[in-house]
């Protein structure tokens, strides 16, 4: 007779245990996530060589800090290179400019030595008039009015200067052609450097690039390489994680209806049972479509699962892990007898009691 009641015992416990929590389940509103934060993954979309790293997994960074340094080989040969072309352009510059400054030169001593021989010229004629107007008042004793001669010495004098001024007109304008054409010259030579220094500067920001700085303050994650490895494009070599997650992303059924907006309240707790702390958080987004679960919150892995993804922010310096499952609710958690009775249908508690029951019986 014991071997009957005792199974009929456990088995009526079981099914108000289980209406029981069918009805705290309907009565009550909480759902199931995940915890997410900032991550930085570093990775290059060319072939690398790390040449130093200066971090360690698990050190605590600020942001800005350095956290390795990279180098690209055909980069520097490409420095290299328009660096070379910049060097021969200048050189080409200077030996134009040295080339036109030279027949410049030139022009000028020509145009100086043509200038003081005409000068000389006209002093020899201004003096031979001096003397002409002494020797003439010394004989008559009265200044000179007009010397026979006299017109013609000054003609000749106006018919130096004009020629010193046309020899100057000449040689300036020779000079100002050279000039302009040594400034023309300038001006291919210009352009080709100004697109080598583009293109230099762009080679330059791609290795500025290669010196990779912490994002955020965070803790070093993995690191995956070594110092003088080569490294493949876009292979992670390391990560970087925030100090605590920052959101937490849940996931309501499709086929419970739950008033859930924008900056609404709601309680979020880890759901490993050992840790008792409750924080706050606010609905950041909403999801605009149906998704599939994630396999970590399915209650049965061969059953798929569909709801509406619920963003949260979590307040700063929690005590939440990365990527911890959490509870969330609509409403403080405080009886703790609903949370026991949960905890005994998420671990199948209730499946555990009739296995023991039918081997009692």
């Amino acid at each position: 007779m014991k071997k009957v009641v005792i199974p009929i015992a456990l088995l009526l416990a079981l099914l108000g245990m289980f209406f029981l929590t069918s009805s705290l389940q309907q009565s009550t509103t909480y759902f199931y996530g995940i915890t997410e934060n900032k991550e930085q993954s570093v990775s290059f979309q060319d072939p690398v060589v790390v040449t130093e790293i200066k971090v360690i997994e698990g050190q605590i960074v600020e942001k800005g800090t350095i956290l390795l340094s990279a180098k690209r080989d055909e980069l520097s040969v490409e420095q290299d290179k328009f660096n070379s072309q910049l060097d021969a352009l200048n050189a080409q510059q200077h030996e134009e400019k040295a080339k036109f400054n030279a027949q410049i030169n030139v022009l000028r001593v020509q145009r100086k030595a043509e200038i003081d021989q005409i000068g000389v010229q006209i002093l020899q004629f201004q003096t031979k008039r001096q003397l002409n107007n002494k020797l003439f008042e010394s004989i008559t004793g009265r200044a000179p009015e007009k010397i026979s001669g006299a017109n013609m010495l000054q003609q000749q004098v106006k018919a130096l200067q004009i020629k010193r001024n046309s020899v100057y007109r000449s040689f300036q304008a020779q000079i100002d052609s050279l000039v302009a054409q040594r400034n023309a010259s300038k001006q291919p030579v210009f352009i080709q450097k100004e697109q080598i220094k583009k293109r230099l500067n762009e080679v330059n920001r791609q290795a500025k690039e290669l010196t990779i700085r912490a994002d955020f303050s965070g803790r070093i994650g993995s690191i995956n390489i070594k110092p003088s490895e080569k490294i493949p494009a876009f292979q992670s070599i390391l990560t970087v994680h925030g100090l605590y997650p920052k959101t937490a992303k849940g996931y309501i059924l499709e086929t419970v209806a739950n008033d859930v907006h924008i900056g609404q309240t709601l309680w979020i707790s880890s759901s490993n049972g050992h840790k008792s702390e409750v924080i706050k958080g606010e609905v950041e987004s909403l999801g605009n479509r149906i998704v599939e679960y994630p396999d970590r919150l399915k209650k049965n892995q061969a059953i798929k699962s569909w709801g509406r993804e619920v963003n949260i922010r979590l307040p700063s310096n929690n005590t939440l892990l990365l990527g911890e499952k959490v509870q969330i609710s609509f409403s403080v958690p405080s009886d703790k007898g609903i949370t026991f009775f949960r905890k005994l249908k998420e671990q199948s508690f209730i499946g555990t009691l009739i296995n023991q029951s039918a081997k009692v019986d």
